[in-house]
């Protein structure tokens, strides 16, 4: 899901668990929960980054209560950036945030020790400290933010991804919105990967590349 209004930037992907019956639901319901937590958070200026994740559960678990928390666990990963320049990257369970500025990369994404497909997510995570969160107090200038499942993150060569955040921004930028979507749909369908299932989603944010602009 994306959304731009006149105070927020905000994409957000959430993959739902497989092995959950109602990952779909969870999903859907996480996304617009995250819309919802951001459209309030950021008219606060100094609402710290937990209020914004705490809203996020409590309005995932009202919207998955007739499926249960259990049965609709999904990952998230989102970017949120407000009016007055800040940007908060989170992502919890698998996936990848990437933040390329001309101060650098900022990544986001599991632990590469963790065992087998075990990952958290809305549903499972106890502790919000099981985010992982990067706040920019203020974006200025060229900045653009790549998030991805693990179906897309998993098979990008991590010292190319920065590269591969390029490609889409200039591949695809300029095009027009449905143009864009359509032809990112029908390359992810596509995905060099023999035999590889997994799902894929990736949302891009980016402003115009004027050192006066903010995200």
């Amino acid at each position: 899901m994306h959304r731009l209004t006149r105070d927020t930037a905000l994409a957000v992907v959430c993959d739902g668990l497989g092995s959950r019956p109602h990952s779909a639901v969870g999903s859907r319901a996480a996304c617009r929960a995250v819309a919802d937590a951001v459209r309030h958070w950021g008219g606060w200026p100094d609402a710290s980054p937990d209020l914004l994740l705490r809203l996020i559960h409590a309005l995932w678990n009202v919207r998955v209560e007739h499926t249960g928390r259990n049965e609709s666990a999904t990952t998230c990963v989102f970017a949120a950036a407000t009016k007055g320049g800040r940007l908060v990257l989170a992502q919890l369970g698998d996936g990848l945030a990437l933040l390329k500025t001309p101060q650098g990369v900022t990544t986001l994404e599991p632990p590469g020790d963790r065992f087998g497909n075990t990952t958290t997510g809305l549903g499972i995570a106890a502790d919000l400290r099981e985010w992982r969160v990067h706040i920019e107090p203020r974006i200025t200038g060229p900045a653009a933010i790549m998030l991805a499942t693990d179906g897309v993150a998993d098979d990008l060569v991590p010292d190319k991804r920065a590269d591969f955040l390029n490609f889409l921004v200039t591949q695809y930028g300029a095009r027009p919105a449905a143009e864009r979507s359509r032809a990112i749909a029908k390359a992810l369908r596509a995905w060099p990967t023999p035999r590889h299932l997994d799902d894929k989603t990736v949302a891009v944010l980016w402003n115009d590349a004027t050192p006066e602009t903010t995200l």
